[in-house]
């Protein structure tokens, strides 16, 4: 099935008891993993629709998954994970405004956060314009019956336009940084609260704590959706008080390096980067703020920052649990973007490259989603939001796919408006063995992830990958409709 898919709608459904009886002799008849198939016909407590916790994480990339141990513990091993989670456009509103309104950026046309693409094409602004704010997951399943609750990073630029008190549609509880972006201290929330630089203060640890008692507080018939979107692991990457001595061990990215000789020259002790490739623009200099020496510390300190983010997401399980909703709930974790620890010379996100555009993705939900399973079929941000509405029973036009179906889609569109440091705007076409890339400025990028998963070898124009190039380059033109602003073909 291709990227764009048909837009998904489901219906609230009220099933007879002889249907009810019919399926749990199905559900007895399977074997574990395919309980997925008929998940949604199975009723348990209230009429089988779950209790719902999103959590959404801030630039964390793939790997930095594996050092979060409660997520493991109480998700990863519990749950499904799935290795080919990836994002369309890997910058936050974007990627942000698909898991609200499980659409692609040129759906949504929200493809800047506010300093890219400014009022007209980013930020909250863009979406509010759009009329999106009432067609959100939020919106759904609050006419859906549930009590609905955002804590964390909403949308960029939201209450730096917003009127003053002003709540989206769609939330019986909404908590989100107020100002252009968010902060881990010195900062105001949308309920008019202002909180400092105490430990007390540090936004995964508030934010957490509302989130849990807003499920304590929520009364057990009734169906709950949290979204938990915390600021961690965005930059400056500060870690919590507690954490900020402990030792951490960053992603093993290091033995991904191309080998010694191709390395850029450096000082003793430093950690090389790999080398830019020749057909790389003048805007892929500029993007390398940074020294070398100092992406080592960058990369444990987002890994430090995710420590209380594995804590909070250990808190929700455990309330969950002591309010007797653990077994009924679906919880998501994923993050709206990955992050480059020096991949193609950069540091940063907001381009479509594999470190970019991968992210960690997991499901949970007891009973109707294998555990322990590690899916290698390619998901997206925006299927999460498919996924939420299908167990929920909420009406929803979405352009993602259900993750506990079967359904699977071959490739996907990449696209983004022209981005920060003059970065060109780019239309592509990726697949689960390669990526076809083309920029605003008529360059094109190839790569083949089966020989060269680090990207390093730019096969576009190349004889030998002339036909993968076309039926490539045919497909992205196909999906890349309409255009993000500044390119054409």
């Amino acid at each position: 099935m291709g990227a764009t898919g048909s837009r998904h709608r489901f219906a609230v459904q009220v099933l007879p008891l002889t249907s009810v009886f019919v399926a749990l002799l199905l559900l007895a008849s399977l074997a574990p993993g395919d309980t997925r198939q008929v998940g949604a016909l199975v009723h348990g407590p209230r009429d089988g629709r779950p209790n719902i916790v999103l959590i959404v994480s801030d630039d964390q990339r793939l790997e930095s998954l594996d050092g979060m141990t409660q997520v493991q513990r109480l998700l990863v091993d519990r749950g499904t994970r799935f290795s080919q989670g990836m994002v369309p456009t890997a910058l936050c509103c974007p990627s942000r405004s698909s898991i609200l309104t499980g659409l692609y950026s040129h759906s949504t046309r929200v493809y800047g956060n506010g300093r890219v693409g400014g009022r007209r094409f980013g930020g909250w602004t863009q979406f509010y314009r759009r009329g999106l704010e009432s067609r959100t997951l939020a919106t759904a399943l609050q006419a859906a019956g549930y009590r609905t609750g955002l804590f964390g990073k909403y949308l960029n630029d939201f209450s730096t336009f917003a009127p003053e008190g002003y709540q989206p549609p769609g939330w019986n509880r909404f908590l989100a940084f107020a100002g252009p972006n968010a902060a881990y201290y010195n900062y105001r929330l949308s309920d008019g609260t202002w909180h400092g630089s105490a430990a007390r203060d540090y936004s995964t640890d508030l934010l957490a704590e509302r989130a849990r008692r807003f499920i304590r507080n929520t009364p057990r018939d009734k169906p709950v959706f949290v979204m938990f979107t915390p600021y961690a692991p965005h930059r400056p990457y500060t870690s919590a008080p507690r954490h900020a001595s402990v030792r951490v061990d960053a992603p093993a990215i290091l033995g991904q390096r191309p080998a010694a000789a191709d390395l850029l020259p450096t000082a003793q002790g430093e950690w090389p980067l790999p080398p830019r490739q020749p057909d790389i623009a003048t805007w892929g200099v500029y993007r390398h703020l940074v020294a070398q020496r100092e992406l080592p510390s960058i990369a444990e300190a987002q890994t430090r920052a995710l420590l209380a983010v594995d804590e909070a997401v250990g808190s929700l399980v455990s309330v969950a649990r002591r309010t007797g909703r653990e077994r009924d709930t679906l919880f998501v974790y994923l993050s709206d973007n990955g992050y480059l620890w020096g991949e193609h010379g950069m540091l940063g996100k907001d381009v479509p490259y594999a470190p970019a555009t991968r992210i960690p993705l997991v499901v949970r939900w007891d009973g109707r989603v294998p555990a322990g399973l590690v899916e290698d079929r390619l998901a997206l941000n925006l299927d999460v939001t498919t996924t939420i509405a299908g167990a929920a029973r909420a009406p929803m036009q979405t352009d993602g796919l259900d993750l506990l179906g079967r359904s699977t889609r071959q490739g996907f569109v990449l696209e983004a408006m022209g981005g920060n440091w003059g970065r060109p705007a780019y239309c592509g076409w990726r697949t689960r063995d390669h990526m076809y890339l083309q920029w605003a400025d008529g360059r094109t990028e190839l790569y083949d992830y089966r020989v060269d998963p680090g990207e390093t070898l730019n096969l576009a124009g190349q004889t030998a990958a002339r036909r993968v190039e076309a039926s490539l380059r045919a497909q992205a033109v196909r999906a890349c409709t309409p255009e993000p602003p500044g390119f054409s073909w």
